[in-house]
């Protein structure tokens, strides 16, 4: 995946170029953090059978998705929070 590129102003450097309230104010196009929480939680899945961490899902109904262990072979299930 590629860089954020941050659009400074004036990057062609034009002399014409009277610059645009609206770039600042939007913050070249990211949302504003104002919540300290501002991440996506994320908990590593164990399997339930023989704990270890290398499983993979192999069908995602949101808000459910079925996992197999690639250890054990076991078959389960996990259901995503919502909030």
């Amino acid at each position: 995946m590629g860089r954020w590129l941050e659009r400074k102003p004036n990057w062609l450097k034009n002399e014409s170029y009277t610059g645009s309230a609206d770039l600042k104010r939007k913050n070249a196009g990211r949302p504003e953090n104002t919540d300290g929480d501002y991440a996506v939680k994320f908990i590593p899945l164990r399997c339930p059978r023989c704990g270890s961490k290398k499983i993979r899902w192999y069908v995602s109904h949101p808000p459910i998705r079925y996992h197999r262990c690639k250890e054990c072979g076991h078959n389960f299930k996990s259901i995503e929070e919502q909030g």
